[in-house]
């Protein structure tokens, strides 16, 4: 009986990995995958996020007084389509629904954007609307759907989920279905480090209701708004 000498073995051992656990469980032996179209719709996280240029929420400091008034200046709602560009993702096609907005902010003169992630089908992730807020860096305010203790971070900071308000009374407004979470670092509405954590409230069909400082006395509330769509 032939002796496998040290090289072939590794050539075979190669061939068996490549065909047998190295591709995708919907591909065939032929080395072709079945076509693979996913659909990630933001859903309700758009009764959140929805408001078209020309909106605005005015916010009252209730500690120190000061008004904070955020107009929406620029949206974009559309779908994206991505097709996997990888061996391994090229059968892989997403189909995902973005929102892009542009706030003004006369307390700080800031531009702050709100977009949702993207999904790129070389790296697939589960249907998740993640919302970046960027203005002097970047954090994650809002994430849908709402998953009790549900954490998302990046290893220098985080944001947790930590229920649902079902009724909230915010100067003298009440608000439904307010989302809440918690951030560790938050320097959004500060002008300079070091910055505190807080509190974000999104209460359905308004937005942003109130956001509250963890670490100092500070808190920012919701005075009045009009939400365009």
């Amino acid at each position: 009986m032939k002796k496998i000498d040290l090289k072939d073995f590794v050539v075979l051992l190669l061939i068996v990995l490549f065909n047998f656990g190295c591709k995708p469980k919907d591909c065939h032996k032929d080395g072709t995958c079945a076509e693979d179209y996913r659909r990630m719709p933001l859903g309700e996280a758009k009764d959140y996020l929805y408001a078209l240029p020309g909106s605005y929420w005015i916010y009252k400091n209730t500690v120190t007084g000061d008004l904070d008034s955020q107009v929406c200046i620029g949206f974009i709602c559309d779908t994206i389509i991505r097709r996997g560009t990888e061996n391994f993702s090229r059968h892989i096609t997403i189909e995902y629904e973005r929102v892009i907005r542009d706030i003004q902010c006369s307390f700080n003169n800031i531009l702050i954007t709100d977009e949702t992630a993207g999904y790129n089908p070389n790296a697939p992730r589960s249907l998740e609307a993640i919302t970046d807020r960027h203005a002097n860096h970047s954090i994650k305010v809002f994430f849908y759907p709402f998953v009790p203790g549900r954490v998302i971070g990046n290893g220098a900071s985080y944001t947790n989920y930590l229920g649902i308000d079902t009724t909230l009374i915010i100067q003298g407004k009440s608000y439904t279905n307010v989302a809440i979470f918690e951030l560790d670092l938050d320097g959004i509405w500060e002008n300079s480090p070091p910055y505190t954590g807080s509190k974000y409230y999104w209460a359905k069909g308004v937005g942003l209701v109130k956001r509250t400082a963890t670490n100092k006395n500070d808190n920012w509330e919701l005075l009045r708004y009009k939400i365009i769509k």
